[in-house]
């Protein structure tokens, strides 16, 4: 017993650092999974003109909002806490979407495997990739998951970087952030 409790903290470790591979859970064909980015007019404060490919189409993104209260949320497919987080990241969505915009940022990974995770779990809101880190370090989230907060002035209001993200805490903290009342 004391020898796994001594091993399971390296095998938890090696599950959050390990390298992404690059296919899906079933092989290296591509996910079906392509939803569509739209480029947003004003930078991300402290980002500055920042383009990224999208993950859904490939195209050439412009990261910031469109004159509407942006949620980043910055992810990976090998990140397990945001594993744990998807879920309530795409009811937040899904309550709030005429109100709020969000958008993705698979984060350190591979485009297939992003549009995998993107895929299994169901996401509908757009994502980028960001395989440099750009935008996570941008904003000075120390590691994933983490959540900016972004008013539609490209102002920074709030980041949320411990993980446990609910779709109820994020509505909650994105509400007080922006003055509006979200589900």
């Amino acid at each position: 017993m004391r020898r796994l409790l001594a091993v399971l903290p390296l095998l938890l470790l090696a599950a959050c650092t390990g390298a992404p591979a690059d296919s899906g859970p079933s092989g290296p064909d591509e996910a079906d999974w392509s939803v569509a980015c739209a480029p947003g007019d004003v930078p991300i404060a402290g980002i500055g003109e920042l383009e990224l490919d999208c993950l859904g189409d490939g195209a050439a993104t412009a990261v910031g909002t469109a004159g509407r209260p942006l949620v980043v949320v910055l992810w990976a497919s090998w990140c397990l806490p945001c594993q744990d987080e998807a879920p309530e990241i795409e009811a937040f969505y899904q309550a709030n979407r005429d109100q709020v915009d969000v958008l993705g940022v698979d984060t350190a990974d591979t485009d297939s495997r992003g549009r995998w995770f993107a895929h299994d779990f169901g996401m509908t809101y757009p994502s980028v990739a960001d395989p440099d880190e750009a935008l996570r370090t941008g904003l000075g989230v120390p590691a994933l998951p983490g959540i900016a907060l972004v008013a539609p002035d490209g102002t920074v209001e709030r980041l949320i970087v411990e993980p446990g993200t609910t779709a109820a805490g994020l509505a909650e903290a994105a509400g007080a952030a922006f003055g509006l009342e979200l589900a």
